[in-house]
């Protein structure tokens, strides 16, 4: 369902609201939009007078940019139908009310600049609000997209959730002793590394590996550490591969202790059963705005195997589920989807390699 019509904007806002939400009550302040318990409030460029709005409750998930000078959204959950109504309360009639539930709320704007703190007769600005229903559990406001000057000096609420920090300076390898030891990334013995690397485990490339580049690259961040593997992966089919990297997203989010978290299983599934993954799974910017800021979410550290650093595997698991979900997959695609499920598992990933031979891969 997508209605068109006009609001009434004073003091530079209008609401989307249950009728006895309190809009002073925020818990998260962007730049285009607020949010509280019941109620998204929308931060307009005009102080008063009518403005555009498109409400839409088709379920389109699809983020547009063009045309659009501001985009932001959040999540909010409410026990009584969401209106459209002014500051003041005064009802919109152009607009349904839209059934009580948890919805992602994704709001766009245009035009603030224009007449900014003025009151207008006519509509000066168009504001387009997408909602979908969710499983989230997040409740602060994700910046989409902004190249408009209304409002820049609102913040984000900050979040009390702080990502673990790693050492991005130094890789691991393997010393003489068969011991982890830590260099600088950019040292000498990180660059003998990866000429090592480059040589595909003293067994050059064939078929796709050596004669398309993106394979290449994605391959040799593998071959090093089984180069068979590289070989027995690239022999299946399309189809298999894509069935191979869908069980891979599976391990990693088990690894990372992401299907502890409902929606998580839900989208595993529907990644199985060849269905539309929920829109809160749309990109990895999404996702790892959820990462950051769900509390549900631990986020831990492990040391990485030869070559890599530290890892946060919640966010190897993404790179994961986001190859998993293309459609087609292509070779190249397989082979980095496989690397991040190698980087979830860390320096156990030789386990994940002998689940793929057995589940997958037939003696060579």
């Amino acid at each position: 369902m997508s209605e068109t019509g006009t609001v009434q904007v004073d003091h530079h806002q209008f609401l989307l609201s249950t009728i006895d939400a309190d809009p002073t009550d925020a818990t998260a302040e962007g730049t285009l939009i607020w949010t509280g318990p019941g109620f998204v409030c929308v931060l307009t460029g005009i102080a008063n007078g009518p403005a555009t709005l498109i409400l839409d409750c088709t379920a389109d998930t699809e983020l547009r940019f063009d045309d659009w000078e501001a985009i932001e959204e959040t999540v909010i959950e409410t026990d009584s139908p969401l209106q459209v109504m002014s500051l003041d309360g005064d009802l919109t009639e152009h607009f349904l009310a839209i059934a009580a539930g948890r919805y992602r709320v994704r709001v766009h704007a245009r035009g603030r600049d224009t007449h900014f703190d003025l009151g207008v007769t006519e509509p000066t600005e168009t504001y387009l609000i997408q909602l979908t229903t969710t499983t989230s559990q997040f409740a602060g406001i994700t910046r989409l997209h902004k190249i408009d000057d209304a409002h820049t000096v609102a913040v984000t609420a900050p979040t009390t959730k702080q990502r673990p920090q790693i050492d991005a300076e130094h890789i691991y390898l393997l010393n003489e002793g068969k011991t982890y030891a830590k260099v600088d990334r950019f040292g000498p013995e990180a660059y003998a590394f990866y000429a090592r690397r480059e040589a595909f485990g003293g067994r050059q490339p064939t078929g796709l590996a050596l004669l398309d580049l993106s394979v290449k690259g994605a391959a040799s961040m593998i071959a090093y550490l089984d180069r068979d593997l590289v070989d027995e992966v690239l022999a299946l089919s399309g189809p298999v591969q894509q069935v191979l990297i869908r069980w891979c997203a599976r391990q990693a989010f088990e690894r990372a202790g992401l299907t502890t978290i409902p929606d998580f299983r839900t989208v595993l599934d529907a990644l199985d059963a060849g269905a539309t993954a929920p829109p809160d799974f749309a990109n990895a910017s999404l996702l790892g705005q959820r990462l950051d800021t769900d509390p549900q979410i631990k986020l831990t550290v492990v040391p990485g195997f030869e070559g890599i650093g530290d890892l946060i595997p919640q966010f190897s698991a993404i790179g994961v589920y986001m190859y998993a979900a293309v459609p087609a997959i292509e070779p190249w695609q397989t082979l980095t989807a496989l690397h991040s499920a190698l980087c979830t598992f860390g320096r156990d990933y030789p386990e994940l390699i002998a689940r793929i031979r057995r589940e997958f891969l037939a003696p060579m």
